[in-house]
């Protein structure tokens, strides 16, 4: 009887393992690698309206948790979903601590998903400068890169987060088939 309940305790620790694996490899369960097309199929599915804006596929207003944002589904040359990132609206100076509080959630809530991050948060309210400032990084997520930031521009302040694909950022460009006509046939007179 011991051995049956090692071999059960094994199956579900691998299935276990699996599943969490999975969980990495998509987003909002629409897995990294899928076209334009089903990627703006399953934002309308989940009741969003799919803004197509060229390089990104944009849900213009998003619950992330309990923090509103922008999320951007980014394509690579070859028209596969690579990352997404969330972006928070901008806020003037007198309210850059929300700015703070709301990245320090979008790091929690990557904690939550990609395990403990490689670095502690390197920014606060005080050190700030003008452009991106890396509040935190995931970097030893499988086949993932993860990054919070804060931007400041022009005295006004926005939280992002973003998770790249590796493999997928750095996949060459398909060569297109092309279908060749199939030769007419000649009239017969």
């Amino acid at each position: 009887m011991p051995k049956i309940g090692y071999i059960i305790t094994l199956l579900l620790l691998a299935l276990s393992i699996e599943v969490s694996a999975q969980s990495h490899n998509e987003f909002l369960g629409i897995p990294f690698g899928a076209t334009r097309d089903v990627v703006i199929e399953e934002v309308m599915k989940m009741g969003y309206d799919a803004y197509d804006q060229g390089g990104h596929v944009q849900i213009p207003v998003f619950k992330f948790g309990e923090l509103p944002v922008q999320v951007d589904f980014i394509f690579n040359k070859n028209d596969k979903f690579y990352a997404f990132e969330l972006r928070t609206g901008r806020v003037e100076e007198a309210r850059r601590g929300k700015t703070i509080e709301a990245v320090d959630y979008m790091s929690e809530q990557f904690t939550l998903k990609y395990g403990k991050p490689s670095q502690d948060p390197t920014v606060n309210e005080t050190n700030l400068r003008d452009g991106r400032n890396v509040y935190q990084q995931w970097l030893g997520v499988k086949y993932l890169n993860g990054v919070t930031s804060v931007y400041k521009i022009d005295n006004r302040y926005y939280a992002v987060g973003l998770v790249e694909h590796r493999g997928l950022s750095r996949e060459p460009l398909a060569q297109k088939k092309v279908k060749e006509k199939p030769a007419a046939a000649e009239p017969v007179f």
